[in-house]
């Protein structure tokens, strides 16, 4: 537990069972703390207070309670709708609440057994029979088998399935070269596939295809959230909203109980109020230090600074079915527009490569030589405004309001109003922005990919094809389309890496994103945290982690 939620807790306690606190007092000290109002008022009845009973409310000696911050909201806790809502959901829920058949190596890209023991493929390449792990339960107490997995994965790839609903985002992204899923056995499932692509084990791996307990889906359907109940290392305790995601440790876990008791999510988009919670020990762990805090941090003797591989991209991506970027002139003028040495110092102080494709270094594909193509170049840019033969242009710049995208977003206006372009900024939480995107009218927006595998096609099929791009980009490319999909099966590394560079060059001439470049992250931690490390694909994974 961090030392001043710790102590600030046991003075309310021992206040309030000495009669000392009035509930408007109890609940204020408590909101203080980081605990939601209704949590707090909740607690003071339970007291006995409200009922005259004696004083009953105790904090358990020897609990070990990890506080974690993160950025972004908190806003479902089903895994099918994670893609949807950003990483203030997807990094509580996966692999701590909510578990695959795969997962990755913590830390790396390899992927290893989850909730399936072992697989095995058929020499066509089409067929995967998995057998599962037994002995799990899930947190509800429901066994997990084969057909709890059929149910989960049938209700975001059947449209006619009763547990169906809107926002399964990542249903092609996981499924889309599914033909069937089918129990085979009490505990095997049998996938069929429609080609012989070789992502099956890593898409299995991704955070959308965690698997809840169907019996909390059947029961609470939509409300599902506020019961969920996966496999995973930590159960959910209570749930306050935009406040704080309170789990425990599940005792019956198939890994081994975790070493930590209780771990309790909060909440704060502010870079500096993360890191002063951390510094006076209000947390233990601070995800995304401002990177430059990051040295102040490695220096103080009672925190760490935790880096790593980061597999990200940050992008402008400009919707070619909206005005004015239905023109490639103007796409190509805001490509030289935008000033990304600005970015790389002003956001994250040297901590930053050049933009070059989507695809991020060292991963395959990658190709820095791409950065030369739109070199910072205003007086270009004001050229090909007038060669297109526009004026007077104003767009909506859809942005998000946490960490450092304010910032990238204001740094991207002002390069635009230099060349006679007024962007006006949109600023909005993360699931509000999602939603924006998936509505597919917003003509352009800032965003992120963080790679959900370690394969270049999360990307480029992630982005660039189907669904997702026709609504975000005005985008369906016939050319990157059988590209993406020859890139799926292509076993060769160097064959599929000259499939993906000439993936990147069409997107690059067609001006479909200006690719910013791939920033670093750091995580703060209290000193006495031991087993967190920085996941390349953004995941917070606490099943290791123990806080001295």
């Amino acid at each position: 537990m961090s030392r001043t939620y710790e102590s600030g807790l046991r003075a309310v306690v021992d206040a309030l069972n000495g009669n000392e606190l009035s509930r408007r007092d109890f609940v204020g000290n408590l909101t203080r703390l980081g605990i939601g109002t209704a949590t707090a008022a909740a607690l003071y009845q339970q007291t006995g207070h409200l009922t005259g009973a004696a004083p009953a409310f105790s904090l358990q000696d020897g609990d070990k309670t990890l506080v974690v911050a993160i950025p972004q909201a908190t806003v479902t806790l089903d895994p099918a709708l994670l893609g949807g809502s950003g990483y203030g959901s997807i990094i509580p829920v996966n692999e701590n609440i909510s578990e695959g058949l795969t997962r990755y190596r913590n830390g790396g890209p390899e992927i290893e057994p989850a909730l399936a023991e072992s697989w095995t493929v058929s020499d066509d390449g089409l067929t995967y029979v998995f057998s599962l792990r037994p002995g799990v339960t899930f947190h509800d107490g429901t066994p997990f088998d084969a057909a709890a997995v059929e149910t989960n994965f049938l209700r975001q790839t059947d449209t006619e399935h009763p547990l169906h609903q809107e926002g399964f985002t990542y249903v092609e992204v996981v499924f889309g070269d599914v033909e069937s899923i089918a129990a085979t056995g009490d505990l095997e499932v049998t996938f069929t596939l429609k080609r012989p692509i070789i992502l099956l084990l890593d898409k299995l791996a991704l955070f959308a295809a965690g698997i809840a307990s169907p019996t909390a889906l059947e029961t609470y359907g939509a409300e599902y959230s506020d019961n969920a109940a996966g496999t995973g290392p930590y159960k959910v305790d209570s749930w306050t909203r935009d406040v704080e995601l309170v789990l425990s440790a599940n005792d019956e876990y198939w890994g081994g109980r975790p070493p930590i008791d209780r771990v309790v999510f909060r909440t704060i988009p502010d870079d500096a109020v993360r890191l002063a919670e951390l510094t006076t020990g209000g947390i233990d762990v601070a995800n995304q230090i401002d990177l430059k805090d990051a040295a102040g941090v490695e220096a103080d003797a009672n925190l760490q600074l935790v880096t790593g591989v980061f597999w990200n991209v940050q992008f402008l991506g400009l919707n070619q079915s909206v005005a004015p970027f239905d023109n490639l002139l103007v796409r190509q003028a805001v490509q030289h527009a935008i000033n990304k040495q600005n970015i790389a110092d002003a956001a994250f102080y040297g901590q930053y490569t050049f933009g070059a494709g989507p695809i991020a270094p060292g991963l395959l594909g990658y190709d820095e030589s791409l950065a030369e193509q739109y070199p910072y170049d205003p007086e270009k840019a004001a050229a090909l405004l007038t060669e297109a033969g526009v004026s007077d242009i104003s767009f909506d710049l859809y942005n998000r309001t946490n960490v450092f995208w304010p910032l990238l977003g204001q740094l991207i206006q002002a390069d635009l109003a230099e060349i006679g372009i007024t962007a006006n900024l949109v600023s909005l939480p993360d699931a509000e922005f999602f939603g924006a995107l998936g509505a597919g009218d917003v003509p352009a927006f800032l965003n992120d990919w963080t790679w959900d595998n370690g394969d270049p096609d999360n990307v480029i099929s992630g982005l660039y094809t189907g669904t997702r791009a026709e609504l975000r980009l005005g985008l369906n490319n016939e050319q990157v389309n059988e590209l993406a999909a020859q890139g799926q099966i292509e076993a060769d590394p160097a064959a599929r890496e000259e499939i993906y560079k000439q993936v990147q060059q069409i997107l690059l001439d067609d001006s479909v994103s200006v690719f910013l470049g791939y920033p670093s992250r750091a995580i703060g931690t209290a000193a006495g945290v031991t087993g967190l490390v920085l996941s390349p694909i953004g995941n917070i994974v606490l099943r290791e982690v123990d806080i001295a």
